[in-house]
């Protein structure tokens, strides 16, 4: 090959490297300016204001409990007043199927919020995402899923004339005691941080959300048999308020060894599915 020819492959060689080059980065930023259209220009999640629904909801409270809240939950129909507890006598309203409540027996916005709710038909270890009959909490345990967590990652807590928006950073079992352990008002700084460690550390995820001690948090609860191994767990997802000036856009997250635990259930009640099919 003579010199010319030489020096006119080692151009086009050079030429095609750069032009590759060029390519990976105009994709990279068409990349970007994509998740900034899509995340950075609109919410993720928006608040939907639930306070004309508190208003109507308290035309029926009674003596022994008030609305003073709604709560909603991302992927779910939980969609639901709140109720305060006025009296130790409290009883489920017999005539309103789809609530919450709080034993805070109060109506204040706490720093930590924990809403309580009923999980009657979606107790075992194979949950169902959704079901016409479901009316209660039952749809919460759609968390154990992993793509549905990573699909829904935002809850609402419309209270006070305000529509607050958490983003969720732990879904967790807790044995029951240990969560009726807790104080159903104001938590001390000591004993919040306690709690948050406590529902980290119980995790099934790791989510890529930073939390902090000041931070005010909401954990949604329902009771549930998912291990079948005759102890009474409670279901909790919880978050954090997002801040102001915080993108409400989702998170990584990551299952973790405590996911292990759910997948063996997960998977065993799909082998039982599948030798009673067949």
């Amino acid at each position: 090959m003579s010199t010319r020819k030489k020096k006119l492959s080692d151009k086009l060689k050079r030429y095609n490297i750069l032009l590759i080059v060029a390519l990976v980065v105009l994709m990279l930023l068409l990349g970007t300016l994509m998740v900034v259209q899509m995340f950075g220009g609109r919410a993720y999640y928006r608040a939907e204001s639930r306070l004309d629904q508190i208003h109507e909801a308290q035309e029926s409270d009674s003596d022994d409990h008030e609305t003073i809240g709604w709560v909603r939950v991302q992927g779910t129909n939980i969609d639901y007043p709140v109720f305060g507890i006025l009296s130790e006598d409290f009883d489920y309203p017999v005539t309103v199927n789809s609530f919450t409540w709080s034993l805070s027996y109060d109506s204040d916005f706490h720093d930590a919020m924990i809403i309580y709710g009923h999980n009657i038909m979606n107790l075992g270890p194979n949950p169902r995402l959704h079901d016409e009959a479901f009316t209660r909490m039952e749809e919460l345990m759609g968390f154990v899923y992993y793509d549905f967590a990573q699909e829904n990652q935002f809850m609402q807590l419309s209270m006070n004339g305000e529509n607050y928006i958490y983003k969720i950073y732990a879904v967790s079992f807790l044995d029951s005691v240990e969560l009726d352990a807790y104080p159903k008002g104001d938590f001390s700084k000591e004993v919040k941080a306690t709690y948050m460690n406590e529902i980290l550390d119980n995790s099934i995820y790791d989510y890529e959300v930073d939390v902090k001690e000041d931070d005010k948090i909401l954990s949604v609860v329902t009771c549930t048999k998912f291990f079948k191994d005759g102890e009474s767990y409670d279901f909790i997802v919880t978050g954090r308020l997002v801040r102001e000036g915080e993108h409400v856009t989702p998170s990584t997250l990551h299952r973790n060894k405590n996911y292990e635990r759910v997948n063996e259930m997960l998977k065993g009640a799909e082998d039982s599915e599948s030798e009673e099919i067949a």
